[in-house]
């Protein structure tokens, strides 16, 4: 499409691009091949500044001398001889009609830069119930912020963002609160039970937040921001096809890690929970598991027979044993005497029935 044609298009004027000035267009300054380039931009910056100051100023000056004339108009005309002021009205008008023309030439010729010709989306206001004072995400332990915003980020771990980075940085925008490390490490963990459940649809799909979420992290860091601050330039980088390209790499690599945790994960998960159960047997007092082995191995550290110490216990302890409960073993055995507490107590701990923490007198445990 021409140029023209786009001009002449309803609804858009291109032509306020005009006058864009761009800081890494070539620049023409004698010195410029010798000036740190930082220090050339803030030069050319300083000197746009003040030509736009001088725009202004002159624009004031005008508008001023248009606004003094109105006023001399309206006297004349309503004045006792309005007749008789036609001739210095219309010189007024005249006058007028030049320094508007003025006024809009230099408006026409304000150039702009890179800066001022960006909208910031990511700045806005609340009002109403929104500018209730809050402690702010920042300021919340891990666990305060998990109950806090859980329910939004598990609605997070399954929005669907496709492959663009768009609405994703809108989403981030107006959820600037959950651009923190602890909203990090919950999509972390939420996709690593996700993959730990068979769930690796559901795990990619978290992780594209997951990993947004770290990038942000490292960038913020790198250029010493905050999140929030970080976020804009980190979502207006994924515009760029080839950074977009490197990021999907990156990301495929996190979701191979993510994988690869969650083997682990689950290995050492089964490990505890065997470990756990294998306690809750040796605490609810399995004598028939016991049994099975012969008297020799299955002797405690002390070198009596769980088997025979477990049959010779009360019935109430045999019970707390066997229900699991340590609340009820230890409310028998502080209703016992000193000393029988201390006698059944240390036997259980020579039976390895009981396994005392560690500086702990074994005929006191549970004391």
């Amino acid at each position: 499409r021409s140029r023209h044609e786009a001009d002449t298009m309803p609804g858009f004027d291109y032509s306020k691009w005009d006058n864009l000035e761009l800081s890494d267009d070539e620049d023409h300054h004698p010195g410029a091949q010798f000036i740190e380039a930082n220090t050339l931009r803030r030069i050319k910056r300083e000197a746009h500044d003040n030509k736009e100051k001088e725009r202004a100023e002159k624009i004031e000056s005008l508008e001023k001398q248009i606004r003094k004339n109105e006023r001399k108009i309206k006297e004349l005309s309503e004045g006792e001889n309005a007749a008789g002021n036609e001739a210095e009205i219309a010189k007024l008008r005249s006058a007028n009609a030049t320094f508007q023309s003025e006024v809009d030439t230099e408006r026409r010729q304000k150039k702009f830069n890179a800066e001022e010709a960006v909208r910031d989306a990511w700045s806005h206001s609340l009002v109403g119930a929104a500018c209730k004072p809050d402690a702010g995400p920042e300021k919340l332990d891990y666990e305060a912020f998990a109950k806090k915003y859980g329910d939004q980020l598990d609605a997070l771990a399954v929005k669907d963002f496709g492959f663009g980075y768009e609405e994703m940085g809108d989403y981030f925008r107006d959820n600037s609160h959950l651009l923190t490390e602890h909203a990090m490490g919950y999509m972390l963990l939420k996709c690593l039970y996700m993959e730990m459940e068979g769930n690796t649809l559901g795990m990619r799909r978290g992780a594209r937040a997951g990993y947004a979420l770290k990038s942000i992290v490292d960038f913020a860091e790198a250029s010493k921001r905050s999140m929030r601050d970080a976020a804009p330039a980190f979502f207006g980088r994924m515009s760029d096809p080839e950074v977009a390209k490197e990021y999907e790499k990156m990301y495929e690599d996190y979701v191979d890690k993510l994988k690869k945790r969650a083997v682990d994960k689950k290995k050492e998960e089964e490990a505890a929970a065997e470990e756990e159960a294998t306690r809750r047997l040796q605490l609810k007092g399995d004598d028939k598991a016991l049994e099975e082995l012969p008297r020799e191995e299955r002797l405690g550290p002390g070198g009596l027979d769980p088997v025979e110490v477990f049959e010779s216990l009360p019935k109430e302890m045999q019970d707390a044993f066997e229900s699991g409960s340590v609340e009820a073993l230890r409310e028998y055995v502080n209703g016992l005497p000193l000393e029988d507490a201390k006698h059944h107590m240390k036997r259980m701990v020579d039976s390895g029935l009981w396994v005392p923490a560690p500086g702990e007198e074994p005929g006191l445990a549970l004391q």
